[in-house]
């Protein structure tokens, strides 16, 4: 969040609809958390809105197949995510009558887009991803893509799922590729998407102290839609506390009363720090409830030359 934006009055609106028309729903109780991460997958959200009118419930259900959610603050909510909706289900908590929606970003592209085609000798990369983005019938369309533009030196026939080809590409350019509301998103792992790094300290409302593990630095701040996956973020590294977690801990104890070992093995190996406290954000989790205590982002982040770990 830009530091002069004051983070107060939350905001939440939810737009669903086809096409671009639809329903919008803001003024009653919404709760969602939203999933985002650099891998192919489809990122996910689940939205819960409270006592939805019956039609309106009715139309998302069996009219309506596109989601767009905005949160934020007063005079500052942003996209925080799009997809197309999955399940919708209705249940009763007390007096409060619940629609659940369950979305995924790309999800029917991902899943359903097929290439079938013929390259001429001399197709770059460039025009095999704008044939890729061609295939997509669910809305999704070309965003900041980042490849090694070559051109091909001998024809090819492609048959096979797009996820499949995007896939061979990211990896023949050493990146990353993933749908993010809706677009198209291929970035190298060494780099990051254009704009300026987020702020993330106690005065720009970062909660509780950063952590850093064997799999890179893990805070968490108040919710700011302007946080992107494959975004850059600056941390403080004097304020990064390392987490040592309680069973490795406890794995290593006993492993130096079995070996007899003076020394045994690190509990883990930690990252290091990039040296100028800017990090690339790997995995993004929004938590909100504009009535409720939630208000939060998750963010997972490394530096820039660390190579992305492939547990994720």
């Amino acid at each position: 969040m830009s530091e002069s934006v004051r983070q107060w009055k939350r905001r939440v609106q939810l737009v669903v609809g086809k096409g671009g028309n639809g329903l919008q729903v803001e003024n009653l109780r919404i709760q969602f958390e939203v999933g985002k991460t650099i891998e192919a997958a489809p990122n996910v959200a689940v939205i819960r809105v409270f006592n939805l009118h019956p039609d309106n419930e009715a139309k998302i259900k069996n009219e309506y197949d596109e989601i767009l959610l905005n949160a934020g603050y007063e005079g500052a909510m942003r996209l925080v995510f799009r997809g197309n909706i999955k399940h919708v289900y209705r249940y009763r908590d007390g007096n409060d009558y619940i629609t659940e929606i369950e979305a995924g970003d790309g999800d029917k592209d991902y899943r359903t887009a097929v290439m079938n085609e013929t390259l001429a000798a001399g197709t770059t990369t460039s025009q095999l991803v704008d044939r890729a983005v061609g295939t997509f019938q669910g809305g999704t369309s070309k965003g900041h893509v980042q490849v090694n533009d070559r051109a091909r030196l001998r024809g090819k026939v492609i048959s096979g799922n797009t996820r499949d080809v995007l896939r061979d590409v990211a990896r023949e350019s050493g990146a990353n590729w993933s749908i993010q509301d809706g677009q198209l998103v291929i970035v190298s792992t060494n780099d990051v998407l254009p704009g300026e790094a987020i702020v993330i300290r106690a005065d720009t409302g970062m909660l509780g102290a950063p952590e850093i593990n064997d799999k890179g630095v893990a805070v968490t701040c108040l919710m700011n839609p302007l946080l992107r996956v494959n975004g850059a973020i600056k941390l403080d590294n004097n304020g990064i506390k390392a987490k040592r977690q309680q069973a490795k801990a406890l794995a290593t104890k006993r492993e130096k009363q079995e070996t007899n070992s003076p020394l045994g093995r690190e509990t883990e190996q930690l990252v290091r720090l990039d040296p100028d406290g800017i990090y690339k954000v790997l995995k993004l989790t929004h938590k909100g409830d504009n009535r409720g205590q939630d208000w939060i982002s998750e963010i997972e982040c490394i530096g820039l030359d660390q190579p992305i770990p492939s547990t994720r």
